[in-house]
């Protein structure tokens, strides 16, 4: 019997919010905190000026005012890390945020949430960037056959972005604050140069912040060297 193919139109929507400033000293960016699954509050009271100045352009751009008429959480991580050639700072490949899963192994549902936005900002030590955000910046249809452990969705969908040559794309830029849709796929891109870099994400998310503190702080910053193609 053939698998279930569901076609999934990924639609871009794509904004910079505001800036900072890009570039700072490995002392400064070593001198944050790293932070994941929390709340503005967490985040204000635990960051340095570098964390700090990027939450002031979220939180000015009514993010987390429209995350509350959603009926959504605001979600943060802040992420610092140190990266060498050819490290990949986030799981690999062309993805989307914010769905839905319903056990922590589980696949992906993208309509159990409604459409929302995600904020990302990156500086570093680098004069053109560390590692940036790649957003693809044109409509894209993917065919999605039932996804399981072995076939993962997003691993079907960066093989089949890859696959077509001369989509346009876009990267961000140190010190920019982009907003992008929960439908729209970008991947983090390889460190190009060694360097320090600091990253922060507010997302709009189904569930609260995973401790009752409000955030938990993160100790050791993961990197990835690992085939883009699996999924996750």
């Amino acid at each position: 019997m053939d698998r279930m193919t569901v076609r999934i139109m990924f639609e871009p929507e794509l904004a910079v919010i505001g800036n900072v400033p890009g570039r700072y000293s490995i002392e400064q960016i070593d001198g944050e905190v790293g932070m994941y699954s929390a709340t503005p509050d967490f985040v204000r009271d635990r960051g340095g000026p570098i964390t700090n100045s990027i939450l002031d352009v979220v939180a000015g751009s009514g993010f987390f005012d429209e995350a509350a008429r959603l009926g959504l959480f605001p979600n943060l991580d802040v992420r610092v890390q140190r990266l060498y050639p050819g490290d990949i700072p986030a799981f690999p490949g062309w993805h989307a945020d914010g769905e839905y899963r319903a056990t922590y192994h589980a696949q992906p549902d993208l309509y159990r949430v409604r459409r929302h936005s995600h904020v990302v900002c990156h500086v570093s030590t680098e004069e053109h960037g560390v590692s940036t955000t790649e957003f693809l910046a044109e409509p894209f249809t993917a065919d999605i056959e039932d996804p399981t452990v072995h076939n993962r969705l997003w691993g079907q969908v960066h093989r089949q972005v890859q696959a077509s040559p001369g989509l346009a794309r876009v990267c961000s830029a140190d010190g920019e604050v982009t907003r992008f849709g929960s439908l729209t796929l970008h991947r983090a891109r390889p460190a190009g140069i060694r360097g320090w870099r600091l990253f922060l994400r507010a997302s709009m998310w189904h569930k609260p912040p995973l401790d009752d503190a409000g955030g938990k702080i993160s100790k050791q910053e993961q990197v990835y060297r690992v085939d883009e193609g699996s999924g996750w």
